[in-house]
């Protein structure tokens, strides 16, 4: 089950939102060049709840780890459209 895209394909999954699952101090010092909710990968995790199934979903982190995992412990449990950035936050410059 392949969840990882490239930046340069985030526009052809039509709507998107983009989802930044790093910690909170990761985001104070680093903050994401666009528009995008904050969920923590850690409370992501316990409360899938929080992304709605019938949204396409981009995971980022800072390096792509994370939202591998994420992404793939989410697909488990019946988020189909949910997809992890490949390369983190920094892929994000310049969208």
């Amino acid at each position: 089950m392949n969840v990882e895209i490239n930046a340069s394909e985030i526009s052809g999954l039509g709507e998107v939102q983009i989802v930044d699952i790093r910690t909170h101090q990761e985001v104070a010092v680093d903050p994401l060049p666009c528009k995008h909710i904050h969920i923590p990968m850690d409370q992501l995790l316990n409360q899938p709840h929080l992304l709605a199934k019938e949204k396409t979903s981009v995971l980022v982190c800072a390096a792509g780890v994370r939202t591998k995992f994420t992404a793939l412990e989410l697909r488990k449990i019946g988020f189909d459209k949910v997809y992890s950035l490949l390369g983190g936050n920094r892929m994000l410059a310049g969208q």
